[in-house]
């Protein structure tokens, strides 16, 4: 449940093998930044109901969601050496300190990577989640009144990495970037080998294009929306000399428009790489990929690969120093 549009999916299988039974991408007619809650929550259910009627029982009853952005807190936390169950018993007491909410306000759930030693004590190192009640309760009951029954909710950024290893394998031995651009919120993850060490949301994403070429252009909307459609970011000299040779003006300014923003988030994905080389030595990104609707924009991925390319340079430049060895680029 996005902020622009619900996607739904069914799959079927088991054993790690899975086949797209059906999808379907379904558009809230309304879901700018001013619409009040209960609007969005009331379109978002007359949407999921229709389409489960619309299936005439095809459909799977059951329902995995996932939320993200500043209502849920992933925090990376090494606890004292203890049994699950023990740290079940007190997490409310040992997840304080790391929450910025009322603990009361929250729901916390936590999944033990393994142990570790730090200062010659036996810890564990823990992924700590707290999402705020009020947005889970929110999916729940649009999903219950649409005739749906949720048995999980996720993380977006773990639903990315679960995707991520359903397509190439959980078992490849590389580090890989997700990086998930929707309306308003753009979500990262580092996975190590299968074990995620950077989880971020960050409030760069599409709408930020929108907003920029609406202050821009003085349109409504709607028609920044039409715009960043057939938007395109000239990343070379070579793009901005052809679209002035074609007399494509509007191209040129709307990427001029766009590229600080771009600038933006580049700074929030190479923040994250910084964070998770600075974890230790001998670090590197093998893969960097782009999921979302805001990755559509013409030329991103040209545009990032090139950026994040001179990036690996300098830091190749620097390894010598900094004990970086980043032998293979994203």
């Amino acid at each position: 449940m996005g902020s622009t549009s619900i996607k739904v999916v069914q799959l079927k299988g088991g054993g790690g093998r899975w086949k797209l039974h059906r999808c379907a991408h379904l558009p809230l007619t309304n879901a700018g930044p001013d619409v009040a809650a209960p609007e969005r929550r009331a379109q978002a259910v007359g949407l999921l109901k229709d389409y489960v009627k619309k299936q005439k029982g095809a459909l799977a009853k059951n329902a995995v969601l996932s939320v993200s952005g500043n209502s849920v807190i992933v925090r990376f936390v090494k606890f004292p050496k203890m049994s699950r169950d023990d740290l079940s018993k007190m997490i409310l007491i040992e997840a304080e300190p790391y929450i910025p909410f009322s603990i009361p306000e929250v729901n916390l759930d936590f999944q033990i990577l393994g142990d570790v030693t730090e200062d010659a004590q036996k810890k564990m190192e823990t992924i700590l989640v707290a999402a705020k009640k009020d947005i889970i309760n929110a999916r729940v009951d649009i999903t219950t009144q649409a005739g749906l029954a949720p048995v999980l909710i996720d993380v977006d950024a773990f639903a990315l990495q679960n995707a991520y290893e359903a397509s190439f394998g959980a078992s490849m031995k590389e580090t890989a970037l997700i990086v998930h651009m929707g309306a308003f919120v753009t979500s990262m993850i580092i996975v190590e080998n299968g074990v995620p060490k950077v989880v971020r949301d960050v409030f760069i994403a599409g709408n930020a294009v929108t907003k920029a070429l609406q202050r821009n252009f003085q349109c409504d909307g709607k028609a920044a929306e039409t715009m960043k459609v057939r938007a395109q970011l000239l990343v070379t000299p070579e793009d901005r000399e052809k679209a002035l040779a074609e007399s494509n003006k509007e191209i040129v300014q709307m990427s001029t428009v766009i590229m600080p923003v771009m600038k933006d988030l580049l700074a929030e994905i190479q923040r994250s790489l910084d964070f998770y080389l600075s974890q230790g030595q001998d670090r590197q990104v093998a893969r960097v990929l782009l999921s979302g609707g805001a990755s559509r924009l013409g030329n991103i991925m040209n545009y990032l690969a090139q950026e994040l390319r001179f990036r690996w340079k300098r830091l190749t430049r620097s390894s010598a120093s900094t004990g970086l060895n980043p032998s293979r680029r994203s």
